[in-house]
């Protein structure tokens, strides 16, 4: 093997990924609503977040995802952001891994997923529970308050993703509320006023999510972990980063013994498979179709293992020339 080479290419999110080798905060837009954009990547900054409620609840940053449960009587556990300004327009939108929550049968963990809005005119908030109905209740000043969009079952399941997403029109005063499993499109969900008319500045006090446990049951706690959280001027949405490229950070390849390990960058949850070929067009040969990400670095086969050997070799030695790829596997 003279020398090795890589060439890395990717798709957009959620198409496969790959990378062959050969051998031979986005900025936030000011307006009237003090907006952000925050993708829990780093440890959380806790002068802009409070961890409030149930202190126990709180798991905090791990893989990219900000992690929280509950325990009955714990009053609930809270991630809470204050927002400056001025009534405004805005989309809030948020992401978020429920598992457990449902347990694939009635009432699940017995407990509630809860996202807030509070501001000088009221406030407003989704509600999830363990059942699988999604409700949405308005509170405003004057002292009306109820659901303005009644119990609806949204056929969640433990694993799936959950988008939500609150568009208000300060020019209307109207509030449209979509929400969206995995990669499915958005589903509207409530488009309207509020419980008795105006709507008004529901924003510009804080922001919260909720995870509350009404049942009694200890042993069964539920789980969630947000995956983003964006504040944005409805007029100029978030526009997802391009992904950073598949990089292969280390090809290990040891001639004597004529075996391989490779590392590359991998996000938390995905599985990975490597095939192989003698060209560029023909993969009909696999090494592994079930590689765990192992968090932010992958490495196969792991350090604690064997290394592969070269699945090319003949009797004669080690090709020429061998490809390999890595793919992001599709998700089921």
């Amino acid at each position: 093997m003279r020398d090795i080479k890589q060439t890395i290419h990717r798709g957009k999110t959620n198409q496969v990924l790959l990378f062959l080798a050969t051998f031979a905060w986005i900025p936030c837009t000011q307006a009237q609503v003090e907006f952000f954009s925050e993708d829990f990547t780093g440890p959380l900054d806790t002068g802009i977040w409070a961890q409030n409620g149930n202190a126990n609840g709180h798991t905090g940053v791990v893989d990219g995802s900000y992690f929280m449960t509950a325990e009955n009587g714990g009053g609930g556990t809270k991630l809470v952001r204050f927002i400056d300004g001025t009534a405004g327009s805005f989309r809030n939108e948020i992401e978020v891994d429920l598992e457990p929550f449902r347990l694939d049968a009635n009432p699940g963990t017995q407990s509630d997923f809860k996202w807030k809005m509070f501001g000088p005119d009221g406030f407003m908030e989704i509600v999830l529970n363990s059942f699988g109905a999604m409700r949405l209740f308005h509170n405003d000043s004057d002292g009306g308050g109820g659901n303005i969009q009644p119990n609806t079952n949204i056929d969640i399941a433990d694993g799936d993703r959950l988008k939500l997403f609150y568009e208000y029109d300060i020019d209307t005063d109207k509030i449209t509320v979509t929400y969206a499993l995995n990669d499915d499109p958005e589903i509207p969900f409530y488009t309207g006023g509020g419980i008795d008319g105006p709507i008004g500045d529901i924003i510009t006090n804080f922001v919260e999510v909720e995870n509350f446990k009404w049942g009694s049951d200890q042993a069964i706690k539920i789980i969630t972990g947000i995956d983003s959280w964006n504040l944005v001027d409805p007029g100029d949405p978030v526009v997802p980063a391009e992904p950073e490229p598949l990089v292969i950070t280390e090809i290990d390849y040891d001639p004597v013994a004529d075996t391989f390990r490779f590392t590359w960058d991998s996000e938390p949850g995905k599985v990975y498979g490597i095939n192989w070929g003698f060209d560029l067009t023909t993969w009909d040969f696999d090494i592994s179709d079930d590689i765990v990400s192992q968090g932010t670095t992958t490495t196969y086969p792991a350090l604690e293992e064997p290394a592969a050997p070269n699945p090319g070799a003949t009797p004669d030695g080690p090709p020429r020339v061998i490809f390999f790829r890595v793919e992001e596997q599709p998700a089921p």
